[in-house]
């Protein structure tokens, strides 16, 4: 067997699937950029500027970055000070605390501030019940992608071809009901699905079509399932339109309204 310790290193940018010591988020996207060579491979003490930089390969645009990584680089706010005193302090981390995924002094070598990939599973942080391809925190495993559920997602286009907003609805209020069907302990209320409507909108955004938003199907199996970038299927990052907040506020807003009561 070749030692693999001695192997040169992977060009970033060509694909390589996680080894078993590798860790990855409930986020695809994420995963995919790591899988990529774009984040750090093994998953481990990411930078800021390195989430910021990735995020760049898909076309994320700059404040929609600098949204996603206010919260994420904060300590736990279980952790964090709270009362008037801290409000004064720092008025933007206290508003984002609930986000924050860092644990106490969390630093690489250099002393740099990081986070891991499998932080992100850090329940009702960021992660939240009902995702659309993992299970839920009380059911034991809410970090591996569900192969079952991706082809959901993906037969789940009435095309047969791409998955629009209606189709993503729908797909919503089942996966809704199949939860509160399985899982007793779920906690999913309108925080929880703006931001799973907004994951969606995100993934619309960056890899559907611009006027109708519709993933083809082969990008779904390929992001979701293998959790890699669709490069092979024909995806390319869009030049010069970068989505924006606005843009994807209204995107996953129309989703919440196309899925409609939740209670």
């Amino acid at each position: 067997m070749e030692d693999q310790t001695h192997l040169p290193p992977i060009q970033k940018g060509v694909f390589h699937p996680p080894q078993p010591t590798d860790l990855r988020s409930p986020c695809p996207v994420l995963n995919a950029l790591a899988n990529h060579g774009y984040l750090p491979r093994d998953g481990r003490s990411i930078r800021a500027g390195e989430m910021n930089a990735a995020m760049v390969v898909v076309g994320v645009n700059y404040p929609v970055r600098a949204l996603l990584t206010a919260g994420t680089y904060l300590e736990n706010g279980e952790n964090q000070a709270t009362g008037l005193l801290a409000i004064l302090r720092n008025p933007l981390a206290y508003a984002f605390r609930r986000f924050g995924l860092r644990y106490p002094d969390q630093v690489d070598a250099e002393g740099c501030p990081c986070v891991d990939l499998d932080q992100l599973g850090r329940h009702n942080v960021i992660e939240h019940d009902v995702s659309w391809t993992r299970r839920d925190a009380a059911q034991g495993d809410n970090a591996t992608v569900q192969k079952n559920l991706v082809q959901k997602m993906m037969t789940a286009a009435s095309d047969g071809i791409a998955v629009d907003t209606n189709d993503f609805a729908k797909l919503r209020r089942q996966r809704l009901q199949e939860q509160r069907r399985d899982n007793p302990e779920l906690r999913y209320g309108m925080l929880q699905h703006l931001s799973a409507c907004g994951e969606i909108a995100f993934v619309q955004a960056l890899f559907g079509d611009r006027k109708q938003k519709k993933v083809p199907i082969e990008y779904i199996e390929a992001l979701y399932l293998e959790e890699r970038l669709p490069l092979e299927e024909g995806w390319t990052k869009s030049k010069g339109w970068l989505p924006g907040i606005g843009e994807l506020s209204a995107q996953a807003f129309k989703i919440v309204w196309t899925v409609g009561k939740i209670v």
